[in-house]
């Protein structure tokens, strides 16, 4: 892993200057997310979460933050960047990168709602070693050379729900809908600009 690109990536995405105007003037939004709750349909594979919520780890905890830059092509679709660093159930770092389209469809003058798909790479440190139990999985596969496991996805996204409470902020909750592996549900603020 590159983690002197991922810091570029960081530094020019928060190094947009702001161009606070209208709704209809803003060009560009910017999320910053904390991801927190997981849940795992069918329960989760391993004893040793440290963050489970419950016996059968239907529901974990997981630490860690999500950046978004959209870019408004018109006003009911724009493209996402995003990036992500947490760290998993199995307390290692994962995250992901991802770039797509999203429908931004507004609900009244208060609230949107959007969706989104598009090409998503998904990272994690290897489980191999750190769980005597685990032998590989559906998602990431078996091979246990390298200190991480990774994915390309074609068709990753999300849906966001953001709640304006000034002009330019407000208030977000996205969910990552990964079945039939995960689902993750993430809060944050939305500046737009």
């Amino acid at each position: 892993m590159r983690w002197d690109c991922v810091m570029l990536f960081t530094l020019i995405f928060w190094a947009v200057p702001a161009r606070a105007g209208s709704e209809s003037e803003n060009r560009f939004g910017t999320n910053l997310l904390f991801n927190g709750l997981t849940y795992h349909p069918g329960g989760g594979d391993h004893e040793r979460y440290p963050r489970k919520l419950d016996d059968a780890a239907y529901w974990v905890l997981q630490v860690g933050g999500q950046a978004d830059l959209d870019w408004y092509l018109h006003r009911y679709v724009l493209l996402r960047g995003s990036v992500s660093v947490i760290r998993d159930c199995e307390d290692v770092w994962s995250g992901f990168f991802h770039l797509g389209p999203r429908l931004n469809l507004p609900i009244g003058p208060k609230f949107v709602f959007r969706i989104g798909i598009g090409p998503t790479l998904v990272w994690r440190q290897t489980w191999f070693g750190v769980d005597s139990t685990y032998h590989g999985d559906s998602f990431y596969g078996r091979d246990s050379t390298g200190a991480y496991q990774s994915r390309f996805l074609w068709y990753g996204g999300n849906l966001d729900f953001e709640w304006k409470i000034r002009r330019n902020l407000s208030l977000l909750y996205s969910n990552l809908p990964g079945w039939p592996h995960v689902i993750t549900s993430s809060i944050g603020a939305r500046y737009s600009f």
